[in-house]
C-alpha cells in the first residue's frame, strides 16, 4: 500500500469517528434538550399547584401544560365522587381549543364513569397506567366500551395519586398511532403524581377550612348560648323567689346578690357585694355553715338573719358548692319560713285540740253505738212482750188455781183429810210453776241488760231450742211448726251464751215475721272445719234480690211501717263479729231464706275481743 492510500484510509477513518461523534453529540444533545423539557414541564407545573388553592385552576393548568408541552392532541382530567363509586369530568382540552373547559363538581353535563367502566374508569379503580399504542390492535381498549377508534389511534391514562388513595385520574389521546411512549409515561407521571399531592393538600386544607368555619360556628353559638344562659342566669336570680348570695369560699365575701337578698337583708346592693358572709350570722350559724362548706352542701333551718318591726325572722338556707373559673363558690338559697313556721305551730295547735275532739266524739260513738245495741234489745223485747207475758200467765194460773184450792181446804177445815202428801204436792206444783216464771223473768233480764263478753262453754243445740221456746207463742199465733235437724255429735263451744241466744232469737222474730198463713221454720246444726253453723231457713216471703245488699244497714227494713226497726240483722252481724264470727244469707222470692250463722269453736277468755 502507498501512502496516498493509507492517507485516504485515515482519512475515511476520520470521517467515521467525525460521523460517530456527530451522531454521539446530537443524540446527547436531544437527550439534553428532552430533560431541559421535562424538567421545564415538571418546573411550570410545580410552579401553578405548590401554592394554588383554587381546585378549578389546578385543574385546568394540568390539562393546559400536557396540552402545550407534550404530544397529546386531547386531554381530560377526571376527579373521584365523595362516595368513591366513580369518576366525573373537571376540565377538558384539545389542540384545537383555546383553553380548558371546566365542568364544576355535580355539575350535570359533566360526563361521568363508575369504577371500572372504560379506560378512565379502570385507572382509577386498578390505581395502575394504562399505555396504548395502537387502539386498534387493542381488544382492552374495545372491550371498554370504546368501539368507535376512528379518531382515537393512541392513548395513554394516568392515575392521579396521592400518599394514600386514587384522587383522579388524566387521560390523553391522538390521532397518529404511535403518539405516547414509556418516556411520555414516566414523565407525565411525574406531574400526575405532583397533582396527586396538590389535590391531596388541597383536599386536607379544605377539610382544614371546613373545620374551621364549623369551629367558628360552634365558638358563635356557644358564645350566644352562653349570653343567652348568663341573660338567662340574670333573669332567674333577680325574679327568685328567694334570696340568692354566691359567696367566695377562700375569703367568704359575697361576690352577687339578687333584689330579695338585699330585701331580707336589709343592705343596699353595693354595699352587700364584697361584705364579709359572717355579718349575717352569729358565731354558732357561721360554724355550722363552715362545716356545710367542707362537706360540699347541706341545709341550715330556722336561722335568724335580722329582726323586723320587733318580729323575729326565721329563714332555711340551701348551701351548694360551685366550682367557677376563680376558684370554688357557695351558691346560697335563703328562703323565708317564718309564715310556714307559724303556720306549723298553728296547725300542731289545731291537731292537739282535734285529736281531743275526736276522742271525745269517739267516746260520744261508742256509747251510741251501745245504745243503739240496747235499743235494738228492747225493740226486740218489746216483739216478744206479748209471747212473754203469755209464758208468765200460764203458770201464775197454775199457781193462782193450786192456791185457791188450798186456801179452800184450809178454810173449809178439811186440811187434815187432805192429807199431807196431797198438800206436799201442791206446795211442790206452786213452786216449780213459780220457778218457771222466774226463769222466764231471767232470760229476758239478761237478754236486755248491757252484757259484757262471758266465754264460756256453750251447747249451740241447747240455745237454738231455748230461743225457739222464747218465740213459740208468737209461733203458735201464726201457725208456724218449728222443724229441727240438729246434730247430736255437735261439740260445745267456748263462746258468750247470752249473745249467741240474741242473735238466733232476732233470726228466729224475722222468719216469723216474713211467713204470712203458716209455715215451717227449720233449724240444722252442724261442724264445718273447725266451726259450728246454725242455718235457720224459713218458707216465708223471701227477701229481693235489689234490697239483698242493704238488709245488713242499720235502720233498714223491708217490715211495713211500726213493725221493724231495721236494726235486727244489723246488730246481729256486729255482735257475730264481737264473736268471731260470720252470717251470709240465701233468699228465693216466694219459697223462703236461710240464714246461716258460723261461730269458731273456740274464744279464750283473755283474747282480744272488739267492743
Amino acid at each position: 500500500m502507498n501512502d496516498t492510500e493509507d492517507i485516504r484510509a485515515k482519512i475515511e477513518e476520520l470521517t467515521h469517528e467525525r460521523d460517530a461523534y456527530a451522531r454521539t453529540l446530537a443524540d446527547s444533545n436531544a437527550a439534553f434538550r428532552e430533560k431541559v423539557s421535562e424538567f421545564s414541564i415538571i418546573k411550570r407545573i410545580g410552579d401553578s399547584i405548590r401554592w394554588n388553592l383554587d381546585k378549578r385552576r389546578i385543574c385546568e393548568e394540568i390539562v393546559d401544560i400536557i396540552i402545550d408541552e407534550t404530544a397529546a392532541e386531547n386531554c381530560s382530567l377526571w376527579l373521584m365522587s365523595q362516595d368513591r363509586s366513580g369518576i366525573q369530568l373537571i376540565a377538558v382540552r384539545g389542540q384545537r381549543d383555546v383553553g380548558s373547559r371546566y365542568f364544576p363538581p355535580g355539575d350535570p353535563k359533566a360526563s361521568r364513569m363508575a369504577l371500572g367502566e372504560g379506560v378512565a374508569g379502570w385507572v382509577a379503580q386498578s390505581g395502575t397506567s394504562m399505555l396504548i399504542e395502537n387502539v386498534r390492535q387493542s381488544g382492552l381498549f374495545v372491550e371498554m366500551g370504546r368501539s368507535d377508534a376512528s379518531s382515537i389511534k393512541s392513548l395513554l391514562c394516568l392515575p392521579i395519586k396521592g400518599q394514600k388513595e386514587v384522587s383522579g385520574v388524566v387521560n390523553m389521546s391522538h390521532p397518529d398511532i404511535g403518539a405516547f411512549s414509556k418516556d411520555n409515561e414516566r414523565v407525565l407521571n411525574l406531574i400526575t403524581n405532583q397533582a396527586g399531592l396538590a389535590f391531596e393538600n388541597l383536599t386536607l386544607i379544605e377539610r382544614i377550612q371546613g373545620f374551621n368555619e364549623e369551629l367558628e360556628r360552634t365558638v358563635a353559638e356557644r358564645t350566644k348560648s352562653l349570653s343567652y344562659s348568663e341573660s338567662k342566669y340574670r333573669s332567674f336570680m333577680e325574679s327568685a323567689g328567694d334570696a340568692i348570695l354566691v359567696v367566695d369560699r377562700a375569703t367568704r365575701r359575697i361576690q352577687e346578690a339578687n333584689g330579695r337578698a338585699v330585701e331580707y337583708t336589709g343592705t343596699p346592693r353595693e354595699e352587700l357585694v364584697g361584705k364579709d358572709l359572717g355579718f349575717l350570722f352569729d358565731a354558732g350559724a357561721l360554724a355550722r355553715y363552715e362545716k356545710i362548706v367542707a362537706a360540699g352542701s347541706g341545709r341550715l333551718s330556722r336561722e335568724r338573719l335580722r329582726e323586723e318591726a320587733g318580729a323575729e325572722l326565721y329563714f332555711e338556707i340551701t348551701i351548694s358548692m360551685i366550682a367557677s373559673p376563680s376558684g370554688e363558690v357557695a351558691h346560697l338559697i335563703i328562703r323565708d319560713i317564718t309564715s310556714r313556721l307559724i303556720m306549723e305551730a298553728q296547725l300542731k295547735e289545731y291537731n292537739e285540740s282535734l285529736e281531743d275532739m275526736v276522742t271525745r266524739r269517739t267516746m260520744e260513738l261508742e256509747k251510741a253505738h251501745d245504745d243503739l245495741l240496747q235499743a235494738g234489745k228492747m225493740a226486740a223485747i218489746g216483739e216478744l212482750a206479748s209471747g212473754v207475758a203469755h209464758e208468765i200467765n200460764n203458770p201464775i194460773a197454775i199457781i193462782s188455781g193450786y192456791a185457791e184450792d188450798l186456801m179452800d181446804n184450809i178454810k173449809a177445815g178439811s186440811l187434815e183429810r187432805t192429807g199431807r202428801d196431797q198438800v206436799i204436792a201442791t206446795l211442790s206444783m206452786i213452786t216449780s210453776q213459780a220457778e218457771r216464771c222466774m226463769d222466764i223473768t231471767n232470760s229476758l233480764l239478761n237478754f236486755a241488760r248491757r252484757q259484757e263478753i262471758f266465754v264460756s262453754p256453750v251447747s249451740v243445740n241447747q240455745v237454738a231450742l231455748a230461743a225457739q221456746n222464747m218465740a213459740l207463742h208468737k209461733a203458735g199465733e201464726k201457725k208456724i211448726r218449728m222443724e229441727n235437724r240438729l246434730d247430736p255429735s255437735l261439740p260445745n263451744i267456748n263462746s258468750d251464751l247470752n249473745i249467741i241466744d240474741q242473735i238466733l232469737l232476732n233470726i228466729y222474730n224475722n222468719a216469723m215475721d216474713a211467713i204470712e198463713g203458716g209455715g215451717v221454720i227449720t233449724t240444722a246444726t252442724a261442724l264445718e272445719e273447725g266451726h259450728v253453723s246454725v242455718a235457720i231457713a224459713d218458707t216465708g216471703t223471701g227477701i229481693p234480690q235489689e234490697v239483698m245488699p242493704k238488709i245488713f244497714d242499720p235502720f233498714f227494713t223491708t217490715k211495713p211501717v211500726g213493725k221493724g226497726t231495721g236494726l235486727g240483722l244489723s246488730l246481729c252481724r256486729q255482735l257475730l263479729e264481737r264473736l268471731k264470727g260470720k252470717i251470709r244469707v240465701g233468699s228465693e222470692m216466694g219459697r223462703g231464706t236461710v240464714f246461716t250463722v258460723t261461730l269458731p269453736i273456740n274464744i279464750h277468755p283473755n283474747e282480744n275481743i272488739p267492743e
